[in-house]
């Protein structure tokens, strides 16, 4: 633990150093958005002066075929952002209605508030989601269909939503975060009262360049009648212009006392404003699974608020294979 700590506060001076050198701040569009207001500059619906309303419409068709049985299933949800600025408080509510073969459900993703001390200290409370992991918790944010770990038997724990409160911090150059939540996700036992276990997240992520980010993370959940599991995540990316290259590796204990670990390789190009394709590799390894997944995604982009995606996954479960197709309708406003 102490050799984590001290690989944090080392990052953290690397990063603020960097950043007195070059001169970025926390405006500049290369910068990392670890810790940082994104409710300010996000684009959206404007409701009056102090509110914007942004959202998206998510279409699938999939098949997935695991050895001998095949399911064509269809997946659609609608998520509703209102994005609040009434400065220096700001706050953010995400809802989220979903409809597939088994009906209709509906969530509240996040709803959480922010008071901004100044343009780089923030203290956000509420409903939040997780930090640790290259991709983002919105199809909009990802570079195909699915997640790179949420195959058929995906052992990660993903993305998650968790009531808490955290200290942001960000620059342009450097960010970083330290929370307190009631759970983050590892272990089965937690539960919904912050008396009933405690989790803490800390991640740190510094832009070595204009295009090169790095970002190191960790989460501990000390779930009621649970010994404490954990989640270490780093990852690299570099996104020079049209080009996105990324590697992503992640090491973690659950709440049944067995260890995993896995890792992701990315590669998108973007062709044109029209068309842009990604081929990802996620390897998975746990105490009583091992697999390999590969990821072949054309994305079409109609308008600037409307495309058409395809993805074509095949993972090898300890020689069990598993195959999934999709085709997806996305449309953000």
């Amino acid at each position: 633990m102490k050799k984590l700590i001290s690989l944090f506060i080392s990052l953290a001076f690397a990063g603020s150093t960097f950043a007195q050198m070059s001169g970025y701040t926390s405006m500049q569009s290369d910068g990392t958005t670890l810790g940082a207001n994104e409710t300010l500059t996000a684009d959206g619906i404007a409701l009056g002066n102090a509110v914007k309303l942004r959202g998206y419409v998510d279409f699938r068709l999939q098949r997935i075929d695991s050895g001998n049985d095949g399911r064509d299933t269809t997946h659609a949800h609608n998520d509703t952002d209102f994005l609040i600025n009434l400065s220096p408080v700001t706050a953010e509510v995400h809802l989220n209605v979903s409809e597939n073969n088994s009906g209709f459900s509906g969530i509240l993703e996040q709803a959480f508030g922010r008071y901004s001390f100044n343009q780089d200290f923030h203290l956000t409370f509420g409903r939040q989601a997780s930090v640790l992991g290259f991709e983002g918790d919105e199809p909009t944010d990802l570079y195909a269909v699915t997640r790179a770990y949420s195959g058929v038997a995906s052992l990660n724990p993903g993305i998650g939503y968790y009531d808490g409160i955290r200290l942001n911090y960000n620059n342009g150059m450097f960010g970083f975060i330290v929370g307190l939540h009631d759970q983050y996700g590892l272990t089965t036992n937690s539960g919904d009262e912050l008396d009933d276990g405690l989790a803490i997240d800390l991640a740190a992520s510094v832009m070595i360049a204009p295009g090169l980010e790095a970002r190191l993370g960790f989460a501990n959940d000390n779930g009621a009648g649970s010994d404490d599991v954990q989640q270490i995540n780093g990852w690299l990316a570099w996104n020079p212009g049209d080009l996105t290259l990324a590697i992503e590796f992640d090491a973690y204990n659950l709440s049944d006392d067995s260890d995993g670990w896995d890792m992701m390789l990315l590669g998108n190009y973007q062709f044109s404003d029209f068309f842009g394709a990604t081929l990802r590799y996620a390897h998975m390894d746990h105490e009583s699974l091992e697999s390999d997944r590969i990821t072949i995604a054309a994305l079409f982009s109609i308008t600037d608020n409307f495309g058409i995606n395809l993805e074509y996954s095949h993972t090898d479960n300890d020689g069990a294979d598993d195959d999934e197709f999709y085709l997806q309708a996305l449309l953000n406003y």
